[in-house]
């Protein structure tokens, strides 16, 4: 598997243009969103925290810098839940903070998994 061929400074510029995007997505009025489902917001709490975490991850990919990542995104949903509580327009929630959980976890797994048979596969384990 060939990653599209970005430098980490790239992958650092895109995700800080996504973070910019989930947060106005985040804080402005939400009266043209409706889920139909419970689950759909979560769904996409959880893409858009496995996104940011495999562009974070991209920009800058020791295993401290990892831990260090899942610990700055998290810090970043709990911050989104913070604003929206304080938004008379938005509603916050815990689950919310969940799903995000879910979506940093879910890639942090799969890349593990990925480097764990890529090493695997080249006798390198």
């Amino acid at each position: 598997m060939h990653w599209i061929h970005f430098n980490k400074r790239e992958f650092k510029i895109l995700f800080y243009i996504a973070v910019t995007a989930v947060l106005i997505l985040a804080v402005v009025p939400s009266d043209h969103i409706d889920f139909d489902y419970f689950y759909e917001d979560k769904i996409k709490h959880a893409t858009a925290f496995f996104t940011l975490s495999l562009l974070l991850n991209r920009a800058s990919s020791t295993f401290q810098h990892r831990l260090r990542n899942m610990t700055a995104l998290l810090a970043f949903g709990i911050l989104i839940e913070i604003i929206q509580l304080l938004t008379p327009y938005r509603e916050s929630s815990i689950y919310d903070v969940l799903a995000d959980v879910v979506g940093i976890s879910l890639f942090q797994l799969l890349f593990s998994l990925y480097r764990f048979f890529k090493h695997f596969r080249n006798g390198t384990l």
